[in-house]
């Protein structure tokens, strides 16, 4: 009971911290990685992670790219240098345990436990440096995960953007070693701002595209920008999704709808001491407090979730969550 008594005094005094950190608008940014490295040092993370042991995490990358890459424009911090990569991926085998979207959904259903601190692994958008550059350390490790696709891009029929995507070709490859292939709809558009017909076509030609490439009919959705409503969301598992997956910042627990899954977005800049903030649910708390401070009356449904099936505000695009 003492030893409780003080992991809640310490969790208390840092979020205190924390809160007041997040006040300062201008130092905010700096100061919060600071904060990160010394509650890192200090060991801090991992009394948070205790605390948050029995919900899952499920993380969220995108593009991994080689740190011999020349220097690219990164606005909207999606591509992760190798080296950080590996150093998640090094700390997730020796901190958490990394298991598969398809074994957390199985566990739900039939109402298993899990191990404490478990982890799920995902990528979004189908870069092509999945393939080529993250994967690889996957398979080293042998860690599961899951790539969600735009599977328009895969056909090559969208306009380049300036990146390259996975051809279905990469695509059945990479379910063959063993990667769990989801939707992340034909053109990544912001599903609120469509009419229900463009909704339907969105989600239900992406889903049959990977049936018929892989001829699998277990597949997981993310929601393109993490944006839905609760109609598309039932939407979705009308037309056989397994999940779908929101970018409300957080860990999942047994209450939580396998149609609104919580995820943790990982950003390009992410180094050890924010990533293990992160992962353990830190940066989750102080967006809880942030958001009720300002008002929000439900914070669990902040920042990618539309209550009503109309236009959201426009955002940057699938944007790292505010630390």
């Amino acid at each position: 009971m003492v030893g409780l008594s003080c992991q809640n005094l310490t969790v208390g005094y840092v979020l205190l911290i924390a809160r007041r950190s997040d006040q300062r608008s201008g130092v905010s940014e700096v100061m919060k990685k600071y904060l990160f490295a010394l509650f890192h040092a200090t060991r801090v993370l991992n009394i948070v992670a205790w605390v948050n042991r029995r919900k899952v995490t499920i993380l969220s990358y995108h593009s991994v790219v080689d740190s011999h890459d020349p220097l690219r424009r990164d606005t909207y911090k999606q591509h992760l240098p190798i080296h950080l990569f590996r150093q998640h991926l090094d700390y997730l085998q020796k901190h958490y345990q990394v298991i598969s979207l398809k074994e957390f959904l199985r566990a739900r259903r039939e109402r298993k436990p899990l191990p404490d601190y478990s982890v799920v692994l995902t990528f979004e958008d189908g870069f092509e440096d999945f393939y080529s550059v993250a994967a690889r350390q996957l398979a080293q490790r042998r860690l599961p995960a899951t790539a969600f696709v735009i599977t328009d891009r895969a056909y090559g029929r969208l306009p380049p953007n300036g990146e390259s995507f996975l051809s279905w070709d990469q695509i059945r490859e990479l379910a063959s070693a063993g990667v769990e292939i989801g939707s992340h709809t034909c053109s990544h558009p912001r599903l609120p701002d469509l009419s229900l017909e463009d909704v339907i076509r969105e989600l239900a030609d992406s889903r049959l595209a990977i049936k018929e490439h892989l001829g699998t009919t277990e597949i997981p959705l993310s929601f393109p920008h993490g944006r839905t409503t609760e109609s598309i969301s039932h939407l979705a598992q009308t037309l056989g999704y397994s999940c779908s997956i929101t970018t409300r910042l957080g860990p999942n627990d047994g209450d939580t709808a396998l149609s609104q899954l919580n995820r943790t977005t990982i950003a390009s800049d992410d180094e050890l001491p924010t990533f293990a903030a992160r992962v353990s649910g830190f940066t989750w708390w102080m967006t809880r407090l942030r958001l009720s401070r300002n008002g929000e009356h439900d914070p669990e449904r902040a920042p990618g979730y539309a209550s009503k099936y109309a236009a959201v505000a426009g955002e940057a695009y699938d944007c790292a969550e505010t630390t």
